[in-house]
């Protein structure tokens, strides 16, 4: 629908332009009184047009099968270019909510619906519909269907005793919501999957102990896991060795890892790892997996320790981590791909082994697009502190296709501290510290790739050692900046390092080096 402005529409745009005020979603002003008087405008002194698309409603998921005492949740997300009037969500002909947004201006805006499904819907079919209209009286509607029927759990959980310990174990594809509570000692067998329209929840406190080598917990798309410890009780992922009574001792690759899977959207939510402890891992991939996870994901106060690979991985997505520490990897601290566009924060990385990366940025052929991430306060210790020698590897490297913004760094104990293979060239590092690195562990250890735009003076970077206690913690103020300055998800901190001895994050849910307690 178009429609024609004239002078006299022109010049009460003009007049109003004042009283606009910016919102989230846009300008909210008078624009029933301009449009009016828009319309009002007769075709003689027509002098230029605009277009107001047609609203517009998408959802999550369209369609699902669902079982007695599940709950529906489905995410609608709407946009309109003229204002929001109206959100009407149906159940049938049954009304859910009405939402009405009486100085709500053009823009973005999305409505989750939970529905929990009861008895008396058993063999039925359930159709919601979700429409919205805007201030022109255009409107869109989007329709979800939910089949109600006996559903098969396609999962078991059975007591099992090994080597004296009761286990609580889970098999096959966890199709219900389920919770893992705090009173049994959990044992994944095989893959374990938590599959769309599903909720896996475990309580702060648990443990879950992975029986072998094969063994991982899969999130599918769509499937949600919601692991929330505390600094008091973490969530510990492991290997069955460090269940008590077991007769072998855990080691990194007993198993193989967590999985979270997104469906690559900025605010698409795979769930909650919060506090979360991932040990002896990476059996042949990486211990944490984040495939294409979206922003809305929470990935905050999470250790991933002694694995047999990659520690965390991001392949694609926008999902942010903030406060992570690696310790003892076997190959990467931390590497993303396939287009990663998120950020981080506050993250500690501590590796022995030669030939290895502490952070890794590299995309290949078939990536969707180019890595472009952002991290700022991060620590990076490699095998010159905590091995045997720097060895052949490289603090942060970027390669191939990714790009990578590197803000209040420290790098120490490497090869090389910083290395650009990338093919766009396009690596930014700022107000960081780069010090005992290179084969005699006294120099800055600063690639060929990258060293004069490094010392650039504009780049605030610096090659003085940083005092850094029990191997990794310190900061410096000497060149940092204000890490909130490079957008809305950075902490207001200006330091150079992750970890600062007045707020030692780590402390009480984490373990040192040696696999002891952090207390």
């Amino acid at each position: 629908m178009k429609f024609m402005i004239g002078p006299q529409g022109l010049a009460l745009i003009l007049n109003f332009k004042k009283m606009i005020v910016k919102k989230r979603l846009g300008l909210i002003a008078t624009v029933l009184f301009v449009s009016t008087m828009i319309i009002s405008c007769s075709d003689d002194d027509l002098s230029g047009e605009l277009t107001f698309d047609s609203p517009d409603i998408e959802l999550s998921i369209e369609e699902g099968e669902f079982r007695i005492g599940q709950t529906i949740r489905v995410t609608a997300e709407f946009e309109a270019s003229a204002l929001f009037r109206e959100l009407v969500v149906q159940r049938g002909s049954s009304l859910v909510e009405r939402i009405t947004y009486p100085e709500r201006a053009e823009g973005e805006d999305d409505y989750t619906l939970e529905f929990l499904i009861t008895d008396d819907l058993l063999g039925t079919t359930q159709t919601f519909t979700f429409t919205i209209t805007d201030s022109l009286g255009e409107s869109d509607s989007a329709t979800f269907t939910a089949t109600v029927s006996e559903v098969e759990p396609a999962f078991t959980f059975e007591d099992v005793e090994i080597n004296g310990t009761t286990f609580r174990q889970v098999t096959g594809r966890i199709n219900f919501d389920e919770t893992f509570d705090k009173d049994n000692l959990w044992l994944l067998n095989g893959e374990v999957e938590v599959e769309d329209i599903t909720t896996l929840t475990i309580e702060a406190g648990t443990t879950v102990y992975a029986l072998d080598e094969n063994t991982e917990l899969n999130v599918q798309i769509g499937g949600t896991l919601i692991a929330g410890g505390t600094v008091e009780e973490p969530i510990i992922f492991t290997s069955i060795n460090a269940a008590p009574n077991q007769p072998d001792d855990p080691d990194n690759g007993d198993w193989i890892g967590v999985v979270l899977r997104g469906d690559d959207t900025p605010d698409g939510n795979s769930g909650i790892l919060t506090y979360v402890r991932i040990e002896n891992g990476g059996n042949g991939d990486e211990a944490l997996q984040l495939r294409q996870v979206g922003g809305g994901t929470l990935i905050d106060y999470v250790q991933v320790h002694n694995t047999d690979d990659t520690g965390i991985r991001m392949r694609g997505g926008y999902v942010n981590l903030k406060h992570i520490l690696v310790t003892k990897p076997d190959d990467r601290g931390v590497r993303y791909s396939d287009g990663w566009e998120g950020n981080g924060q506050f993250w500690a990385i501590l590796t022995d082994v030669d030939d290895s990366e502490g952070v890794l940025g590299r995309d290949t052929d078939e990536s969707p697009r180019n890595s472009d991430a952002v991290m700022s306060n991060v620590t990076v210790i490699g095998p010159f502190i905590v091995g045997d020698g720097a060895g052949d590897t490289d603090g942060v490297q970027v390669r191939d296709g990714a790009k990578g913004e590197f803000h209040n760094f420290i790098v120490t104990g490497f090869d090389d501290s910083f290395r650009n293979r990338s093919d766009d060239g396009d690596m930014i590092i700022k107000n960081s510290a780069v010090f005992g690195n290179g084969q005699a562990g006294d120099e800055d250890g600063l690639h060929s790739s990258i060293r004069d735009d490094y010392r650039d003076a504009a780049n605030n970077n610096s090659e003085d050692a940083v005092t850094l206690t029990d191997t990794f913690i310190g900061v410096s103020t000497l060149n940092s900046s204000d890490a909130s300055t490079l957008g809305d998800f950075f902490e207001a901190v200006n330091f150079v390092g992750a970890v600062s001895p007045d707020n030692d994050w780590t402390l009480g849910w984490t373990v040192n080096f040696d696999g002891t307690p952090r207390e």
